[in-house]
């Protein structure tokens, strides 16, 4: 029995492009956008998409109310960004909930243990912003021109280890 190669991330990144591109702002369905690849092939041609692709071509892409889309389309832009960093949001406070909220407090003068807690903790208040205004970036620019700006001093506070992770 012969063994088949399995397709380069970069062909199937192609041809996936490829269709997508041609449906303009009017995207792909993921059904349409797999094509003939299998949902595994469509995964990795997309990571290949997002890692190199557009780069190469100074075009995003963009999963927007189910259809993919090769756009520079300002507002598209904005909506995946968005729930993008909503979903990452997410991701940071389950990773410390599920994980490092429970260790026993011997565990948080672990340097490592510090430092993924200190990440947690930086992803969610650099998130703070657009969480506040319910993941709208339009609502956040709104908001950053209405607050008057703070003085750098004010925002070095330091945690302790113990106090680590909102929620």
């Amino acid at each position: 029995m012969a063994t088949q190669r399995r397709q380069a991330a970069h062909d199937t990144g192609e041809d996936i492009w490829n269709r997508v591109a041609k449906a303009h702002d009017d995207g792909l369905s993921r059904t349409d956008a797999i094509g003939r690849n299998t949902p595994a092939q469509f995964e990795r041609g997309k990571a290949w998409i997002r890692d190199h692709q557009c780069a190469n071509k100074k075009t995003g892409f963009v999963l927007v109310h189910g259809r993919y889309i090769a756009t520079n389309n300002t507002d598209m832009s904005k909506l995946y960004a968005s729930l993008r960093l909503h979903s990452l949001e997410k991701q940071a406070t389950r990773i410390y909930r599920c994980c490092l909220a429970n260790l026993p407090p011997e565990a948080h003068n672990d340097l490592a243990v510090m430092l993924l807690v200190k990440t947690c903790n930086d992803i969610l208040a650099a998130l703070k912003f657009l969480e506040d205004a319910g993941f709208s970036p339009q609502a956040a620019a709104e908001a950053a021109q209405a607050r008057p700006k703070a003085s750098a001093a004010s925002g070095r506070g330091r945690k302790t280890p113990g106090t680590a992770g909102r929620r």
